[in-house]
C-alpha cells in the first residue's frame, strides 16, 4: 500500500506497540457495542438511543475539549474550519451511529458486524480517490472476493435469526459514512487534534438530534427505561463513543487509514462470540462460509 507520507507522523520508536495496543482496545470496545446496541433497542426506539448516546458523549467531550491546549494558530484554524468540522463530524459520527443503531434493530449482531468489517474496502476506495492510497491488482482482487462473500450471505436461503436485508443495507450505509469520516477526518487532522474533531462531531450531533426527539415526544419515554438500559447507554457513551474515537484518531495519526481499519477483521468474531451467549443469537452455515470468504478478501486488499 502507498500512503501519502505527509499525512501521518512516524510511529514512536520507543513504544511501537502502543499504537497497536490502542487499536486492540478500541476493537474490543467497539465489538461490545454491537451487543450493547442490540440490547438497548429492545427497550428504546433507535432515534432515542442514538440521541441519548450522542448527548451523553457530548457532555463527556466538553471538558476534554475545553482542557485541551491550543496554540493561537490552532484557534485560527478552528474558526476557519468551524463548519467543516461540524459537517465531517455529523456525517461521519452522527449518521454512522444512526445507521448502526437502525441496522441492529433489523439484523443480527453476526450479520451487522460482518457487513461493517468490510469498511476497509470503502476506506481504500475513498482514500484512492483523494490519493491517500493506491489501488493495485491484488487490492482489486481482494475487494471482489470480499464482496462475493457478502453476496453469498445475502442470497442463500439460510440466514441468521433476526437478520434482514434492510438491516444489512443500513449496516452498509454505516460502513460508508465511517469510511468517509476516516479518510476526510485524516485530512483535516493536519490542522486539528482528535479531541477537537470528535468534540465537534458530538456537539453537532447533539444539536441536530435533540430538537427531533423533543418534537417526537421521545424524552417522555426516558422514565420507563430500566437501570440495565441506562448502564448500557453509559457504556455506549463512554467507551465506544468517546474513548474509541479518540483512540482511533490517535492511531490514525501514525499509520495509514487502511492499516488502522484492518482491526475491523476481529470485530465479527468478537461480537458474535459475545452475542451468542448474551443475546441467544444463532449462526448459520452460510454466515460462516460467506464471512470467511469476505474477511479473506478484505485481508487480501491489505497485502496489496
Amino acid at each position: 500500500m502507498s500512503a501519502v507520507p505527509s499525512t501521518q507522523a512516524p510511529i514512536p520508536q520507543a513504544f511501537p506497540w502502543r499504537v497497536y495496543a490502542v487499536m486492540l482496545a478500541v476493537t474490543l470496545m467497539w465489538s461490545g457495542n454491537f451487543v450493547a446496541v442490540k440490547f438497548v433497542v429492545r427497550e428504546m426506539p433507535p432515534l432515542l438511543v442514538m440521541t441519548m448516546r450522542t448527548v451523553l458523549a457530548a457532555l463527556l467531550m466538553a471538558p476534554l475539549f475545553l482542557a485541551n491546549p491550543r496554540s493561537p494558530e490552532q484557534n485560527r484554524n478552528l474558526k476557519r474550519d468551524f463548519w467543516l468540522l461540524a459537517a465531517v463530524g455529523i456525517a461521519g459520527v452522527t449518521l454512522n451511529q444512526l445507521f448502526f443503531t437502525l441496522a441492529l434493530e433489523r439484523t443480527s449482531v453476526a450479520h451487522g458486524s460482518l457487513i461493517i468489517s468490510t469498511t476497509p474496502i470503502s476506506i481504500l476506495l475513498m482514500a484512492s480517490l483523494v490519493r491517500q492510497e493506491r489501488l493495485t491488482t491484488l487490492k482489486i482482487l481482494g475487494m471482489i472476493i470480499a464482496l462475493s462473500g457478502v453476496a453469498l450471505i445475502q442470497f442463500t436461503p439460510s440466514k441468521s435469526e433476526g437478520a434482514t436485508l434492510l438491516g444489512d443495507l443500513l449496516a452498509m450505509c454505516g460502513s460508508l459514512t465511517f469510511a468517509a469520516f476516516t479518510v476526510f477526518g485524516k485530512h483535516i487532522m493536519r490542522s486539528h487534534s482528535s479531541i477537537t474533531i470528535n468534540a465537534f462531531a458530538y456537539f453537532g450531533g447533539a444539536a441536530l438530534l435533540m430538537p427531533a426527539v423533543l418534537l417526537l415526544g421521545g424524552v417522555g419515554q426516558l422514565a420507563t427505561i430500566s437501570w440495565a438500559s441506562w448502564w448500557t447507554l453509559g457504556y455506549m457513551a463512554v467507551f465506544p463513543s468517546v474513548l474509541c474515537y479518540v483512540g482511533y484518531f490517535y492511531a490514525l495519526n501514525y499509520i495509514p487509514a487502511s492499516r488502522v481499519a484492518v482491526f475491523a477483521y476481529l470485530q465479527p468474531a468478537i461480537a458474535t462470540f459475545m452475542a451468542v451467549p448474551l443475546l441467544g443469537e444463532s449462526i448459520s452455515s452460510s454466515l460462516l462460509l460467506g464471512g470467511a470468504i469476505a474477511l479473506s478478501g478484505v485481508a487480501l486488499t491489505q497485502r496489496g
